[in-house]
């Protein structure tokens, strides 16, 4: 048991505990990007599965074995940091050598071998978060009577490993963060005092396990590109050369130059439309492998090839005046827009790559030219209240690059959004917008259906008068009018397509007949297995019915509810109610979706998890056990602590997210901020430990509060400040996350003094029962959210601290 001299717990004995959580939130977000880079994103979720795996494990060890650990706490506390630096170095290694092929995944012969891929990943890292979970549960249980203070350096520890790990990204390689993160376990190991071990001793042993452990991830350590990644295959090519390298939270941005490098875009297979012209030659943009954008090689641009292309019909029907570009496609569509007589174009390019790539260049790639009918700004898509003070526009024109750049772009197609852009148009004017049908044809549909709502919240009574939608084998178009479209300008849209073979979708011919197919469209469903007839167009079917508000003829299987800003997913098609019918056609499902079907896998595992970890009392003697009445409180008090903390914390990843234009930058930022103010809420509550009912009732009244306010306020205020600059946003969201993330810290510690005494090896469990619920919430709230919506977080976060505010397990127990 803890002696009474840890009623006083200087700072500097828990300086070692401080490091090892800034040392383990660093290592778990570092492998989030490895994951990122090495494959896809969304397979990050598993890093969070497999480190709250570990801990909860130490949690349930530490209180099944509690005595022994008090007893061997003089022995551990130096030994455990040094173990972590060769867990962490050889775990890292081990996770970089994996030959996991996400793609097999779908292929019903190869996904097994799969499965024990992910099964050595969760070998490798379970080692270092089950040893960072015992260490942090020793300190719990070594200064129990402090644990106020102590749970505040565990989240002041974690929060600002977050905010120095986002500082690493912008100089140093993905690669290469875990190397730079091992210092903080030694000199947490250097820092520990101890009386079983020599001060020497321990810090020779830090010090040449960290020239161990460095060695490790120098030498072992082959972290690679996976080989289906756009940018595996031009990166290995013959003379390729990676010509500049940009490091930064968003992504790893590499400049690539060989053969194969030309404009991506969609043109006609008609060679008298073409006129002898070719597709220039450009550099390759990728981010963390996945390719960004064409660049174009020389200042000025030969764009005689876009009289051919699918993307060009809104400047031949009416040469723009002023036009709107949402991306620029590297800077070629600025080009192109100058080519057919552009007077004025206002360019949005969010991303800080790109958008420097074309007002400064990137390595040999040139700046585009300086010219007084440009310009370039950073604005958001979003905040359609600045952009329309630029209007009206004769064309408005989305780039197929700008919606693959991020999820911030992607809400651009809200149905809110679509009605504000359409209300920016000049009578006459055309919104185009670009699907891809190259491999999933769905997306096309509910986009059919996201055009219709977005006409009428523009107070268009009769959308089908003010759409016309036209394809190639690859690409659809989607054009919206605020005037309805004229017959003369319908019959500017047949000729253009039918001299380049583009196929029209809608509308249909006046006369009732069918249009000639130039490009034969497979249907991609999931419960319609038979073929269809020959010159068939299904996707023109599919449009008539949309825009009609009809049920989809062929893909009814899908969910097709146009996204909102409050559910600004415009993949998520899948129904994971019919996930019997989703893994049996698993090899038709894209990639887009898989992160759903990844957060479902997560979701069950981590039930399994809590399951477990809540049953661990049962386990223990009899005269040890807790009272049931105060065992089931336990339980709902930090499940549901677990639960409402990570809900409220995805939220506001969310909002920071389209925000800042920037993922992982906002997930660094709102994770620092809200841990860091966090640890403030629990050195607080050390304070006022002597009311824990008052105190609790405050704190969670003070997120209730919290919770209402960002419901009806958070919107407009990130909408009116959008256009702010970068620091005066993160400040913004400083201030918001700052209030509540305090009130958040206050339960936590408040609810852990409860143990000690004879009950103080619960106080790891309790601990653990939090960690198990955070990793449920984590699935829970991305498929909350992409199913009701974002807001639904903040009244289920109130919910489940309402719940919280009543089960408070006793106020002392001895």
């Amino acid at each position: 048991m803890a002696s009474d001299a840890s009623k006083d717990v200087p700072a500097a004995r828990l300086y070692p505990l401080f490091l090892v959580c800034l040392a383990s939130i660093a290592y778990e977000i570092s492998l989030t990007r490895f994951f990122a880079i090495a494959s896809w994103s969304e397979y990050g979720y598993w890093v969070i599965s497999m480190t709250m795996a570990g801990l909860a494990a130490s949690g349930v060890m530490a209180s099944l074995f509690s005595r022994s650990l008090t007893r061997s706490l003089p022995f551990l506390l130096p030994l455990l940091p040094i173990l972590m630096l060769l867990a962490a170095a050889l775990g890292w290694a081990w996770v970089t050598v994996v030959p996991f092929n996400p793609l097999e995944l779908q292929n019903k012969q190869l996904w097994y071998d799969q499965l024990l891929n992910i099964a050595q990943y969760y070998a490798a890292i379970f080692p270092f978060f089950f040893m960072v979970g015992l260490y942090v549960s020793a300190n719990f249980v070594l200064y129990n009577q402090r644990i106020g203070r102590v749970y505040a350096f565990d989240l002041a520890g974690a929060g600002l490993g977050a905010a120095l790990l986002l500082a690493l990204m912008f100089f140093v390689h993905p690669f290469w963060l875990v190397a730079c993160l091992l210092p903080a376990l030694a000199l947490a190991a250097w820092l520990e005092l101890s009386p079983v071990w020599p001060r020497l001793r321990v810090r020779i042993g830090a010090l040449a396990m960290l020239v161990v452990a460095e060695l490790a991830t120098l030498l072992l350590a082959q972290p690679r590109i996976n080989e289906y990644k756009e940018v595996f295959a031009p990166m290995n090519t013959q003379g390729a050369q990676v010509l500049a390298t940009i490091t930064s939270p968003k992504g790893l941005y590499q400049l690539l130059d060989n053969f194969t490098e030309r404009l991506d875009t969609d043109i006609s297979n008609n060679p008298e439309v073409m006129a002898g012209a070719t597709m220039p030659k450009a550099y390759g943009l990728y981010a963390d492998g996945n390719r960004l954008a064409s660049l174009p090689r020389e200042p000025q641009v030969d764009t005689r090839y876009f009289v051919a292309a699918l993307d060009s019909l809104p400047y031949r029907l009416r040469a723009p005046k002023k036009a709107l570009l949402l991306g620029a496609a590297g800077g070629f569509r600025i080009h192109e827009a100058l080519r057919v007589e552009a007077k004025r174009l206002v360019v949005l390019e969010p991303d800080n790559a790109l958008r420097n790539a074309l007002t400064r260049g990137i390595g040999p790639a040139p700046p585009f030219p300086t010219d007084d009918r440009v310009s370039i700004r950073d604005t958001s898509p979003l905040a359609t209240g600045v952009i329309a003070r630029d209007g009206p526009f004769d064309v408005i024109d989305v780039t197929r690059e700008f919606l693959a750049q991020s999820d911030t772009n992607r809400a651009a197609l809200s149905v809110e959004v679509l009605g504000d852009y359409v209300r920016m148009l000049k009578p006459g004017g055309t919104l185009s917008i670009p699907v891809s049908i190259r491999e999933f044809t769905v997306y096309a549909v509910k986009m059919f259906a996201t055009v219709r709502e977005g006409l009428r919240r523009a107070g268009i009574a009769e959308p089908d008068k003010h759409v016309v939608i036209y394809r190639s084998a690859w690409n659809v178009r989607i054009l919206l009018s605020a005037t309805p479209w004229t017959p003369e300008a319908i019959a500017a849209v047949e000729k253009f397509c039918d001299e380049r073979s583009f196929d029209i979708v809608f509308p249909p011919k006046r006369d009732g007949t069918k249009r000639a197919v130039y490009n034969e469209l497979p249907v991609i469903s999931f419960d319609i297995t038979e073929a269809q007839p020959a010159g068939s167009d299904p996707i023109s079917e599919e449009a008539q019915a949309a825009i009609a508000g009809k049920v989809s003829p062929y893909h009814a299987f899908f969910k097709l509810t146009p996204p909102s800003l409050d559910r600004p997913y415009f993949n998520a098609v899948l129904p994971l109610t019919r996930i019997e019918t989703i893994l049996d056609r698993i090899e038709l499902v894209p990639r887009e979706e898989l992160v759903y079907l990844i957060n479902l896998a997560v979701l069950a595992q981590a039930l399994v998890i809590a399951a477990l970890v809540l049953l661990m009392p049962l386990l223990t003697r009899r005269g040890d056990a807790l009272p049931i009445g105060r065992f089931a409180k336990s339980v709902v008090y930090f499940a549901g602590l677990g639960l409402g903390f990570l809900t409220l914390e995805i939220y506001l990843i969310e909002k920071a997210s389209q925000y800042l234009h920037d993922r992982v930058f906002a997930f660094g930022l709102v994770l620092a901020a809200m841990l860091v103010c966090s640890g403030i809420g629990s050195l607080f509550a050390e304070r006022v430990r002597a009311k824990p009912r008052t105190w609790l009732g405050i704190a969670v009244v003070t997120v209730l509060v919290w919770c209402e306010l960002a419901f009806v306020g958070l919107d407009p205020l990130l909408i009116a400040t959008a256009t702010e600059p970068l620091p005066i946003r993160v400040a913004i969201l400083v201030v918001v996350t700052l209030p509540v993330s305090i009130a958040l810290g206050m339960p936590m510690a408040l609810g852990l003094g409860q143990f000690y005494g004879n009950r103080l090896a619960f106080l790891p469990w309790a601990w653990a029962v939090n960690g198990a619920c955070s990793i449920i919430s984590t699935p829970l709230a991305n498929l909350l959210a992409i199913s009701v919506g974002l807001k639904s977080l903040l009244l289920l976060g109130a919910a489940l601290y309402a719940i919280v505010a009543v089960s408070l397990p006793a106020d002392r127990i001895r």
